[in-house]
């Protein structure tokens, strides 16, 4: 994972990331810091917006009771992701039908180990 200072900083500024101070006023941040850093990438992988970012960082670092609104708009926002990935994959057919069929064989293979990734997922989830 590689980010700059300046996004670091950028996050801290919006409260995305919460260092310690030290005694000389560095900020210093922990394994929290870098979870967080790595849950905002893939995030933004998804093409989140960072404001839902912290929404979800929240919700996912809260003790207090969740907010029922907030995870079913989370959940419509993952069921708009998935229905623009499946026209995505149809906009793809055409492209798909020019390879051979070694090319196709191993970039199926790539899909449907993320297809069983993510079925295994929401099955966890929601089974």
């Amino acid at each position: 994972m590689s980010i700059s200072k300046r996004t670091i900083d950028y996050y801290t500024q919006i409260g995305l990331l919460n260092p310690v101070r030290s005694d000389s006023n560095y900020r210093m941040y922990g394994e929290e810091s870098i979870q967080i850093l790595e849950l905002v990438e893939h995030y933004k992988t998804l093409n989140m917006p960072l404001d839902e970012i912290k929404t979800s960082i929240k919700m996912i670092n809260s003790n207090n009771s969740i907010d029922k609104e907030k995870v079913e708009k989370h959940c419509e926002q993952i069921a708009v992701l998935m229905e623009h990935l499946k026209e995505e994959i149809k906009v793809m057919e055409p492209i798909l039908q020019k390879l051979n069929n070694n090319e196709k064989e191993m970039l199926v293979n790539k899909l449907s180990l993320k297809g069983v990734s993510l079925a295994q997922t929401l099955l966890l989830l929601f089974g």
